[in-house]
């Protein structure tokens, strides 16, 4: 069973330090042991990687981060990175994404027990910052799950991350793609769509402004051009990079890509209707997946899909109809709800309300 006491902070020179027999929680822990450790125990975790949780506050000035590892042996073995926003004083939701990272090679029983105290240390500043909701979401690989249903979490349904495996390489995927997309493919080249990519600027810009039109044209809320702007200056100029498809002298699709470990994420796209014809967004993609298996990353994220899957007719399943003939697997994972401070709820109740209705009126959040 793990006891705390408390350990002198100046020791590592870090906040928050707190003794466990064998185990030390930090908050606020070092990038280069984070980064080491999640790319060691994942091929790719964007939104739990460290330089991530530093760019967020920038891009959204009123988010916060909260960040607990636990040591063993002077080694990270659990990390957890969440986010959350404060109105007058009180946060409403603090929101761990595709987390906590555990090593998954430990025994059942440790492993439940860092799961345990990470969760409780989220609990413990959940109370102290005045957060209202704790939200997580357990990727499926890590079977975990059953620890939080004993400490009393709700289960608010799952997903999936639509994952494009690159590990046997370009040649393999092409005959694996659905024959759609390969003719598909052959068309655009034949019709003369070329594809560029690259780290300058005004290709960001470019990116961004067919981005926003797609957003607004297909009712999805969109990312701000802070997000992108922060990613493009302060993560490492390698592992941004954007993806133009141009037809006639015109820019008709772009993707925003960022990569962590050994995964491309697409993180936005866009693209207008004048070019569609000639199916651009086909080989921009493709394009893309073909740059990543050339420079050795092994998964293309191509972004959540719904469980269960969309069905013919709804309003999502054009965009999974075009997903599927990638002939991705899916990474599924599950979330987690649970109020922290009850007195509190209706203050949540009324931003859920107002999310619903702003997204009703296809307001951006």
């Amino acid at each position: 069973m793990l006891t705390r006491n408390i350990l002198q902070k100046h020791y590592f020179k870090l906040k928050s330090v707190k003794y466990l027999p064998e185990y030390v929680v930090v908050q606020n822990s070092l990038a280069n042991s984070w980064d080491s450790f999640l790319e060691k125990h994942t091929e790719g975790n964007l939104v739990q990687c460290f330089n991530y949780g530093e760019i967020l506050p920038v891009a959204y000035p009123r988010k916060k981060v909260a960040r607990f590892s636990i040591i063993h042996n002077g080694e990270p073995v659990g990390i957890v990175q969440g986010t959350y926003t404060v109105y007058l004083g009180v946060g409403i939701t603090l929101a761990v994404e595709l987390g906590p990272i555990v090593n998954a090679e430990m025994e059942t029983k440790t492993k439940t027990h860092v799961v345990e105290f990470l969760v409780k240390e989220l609990e413990a500043y959940c109370k102290k910052k005045r957060i209202i909701h704790l939200h997580l979401s357990i990727p499926d690989y890590l079977q975990i799950q059953d620890v939080f249903r004993k400490m009393n979490y709700t289960s608010a349904g799952k997903a999936s991350e639509y994952i494009v495996n690159l590990n046997d390489g370009a040649q393999k995927l092409w005959l694996e793609i659905h024959h759609n997309k390969r003719r598909n493919i052959k068309r655009a080249l034949k019709d003369g769509v070329e594809i560029t990519h690259s780290h300058k600027t005004e290709d960001l810009e470019t990116f961004y402004s067919l981005y926003y039109a797609t957003s607004k044209k297909r009712g999805f809320n969109a990312y701000p051009r802070s997000l992108f702007d922060e990613l493009w200056k302060n993560y490492d100029p390698e592992l941004t990079k954007v993806f133009l498809a141009n037809l006639n002298k015109q820019t008709v699709s772009g993707v925003f890509l960022a990569i962590q470990g050994k995964t491309v994420y697409a993180l936005g796209a866009g693209s207008l209707a004048v070019g569609w014809a000639a199916r651009p967004n086909d080989l921009m993609h493709w394009k893309a997946m073909e740059w990543a298996s050339e420079n050795h990353y092994l998964k293309y994220d191509m972004g959540e899909v719904d469980d269960p899957l969309p069905t013919e007719g709804s309003s999502r399943w054009g965009i999974w109809r075009w997903k599927k003939e990638w002939k991705g697997n899916f990474e599924g994972f599950e979330k987690f709800d649970k109020i922290i401070l009850p007195r509190y709820k209706p203050l949540l109740d009324a931003r859920d309300f107002a999310y619903k209705r702003m997204r009703k009126l296809g307001v951006s959040l």
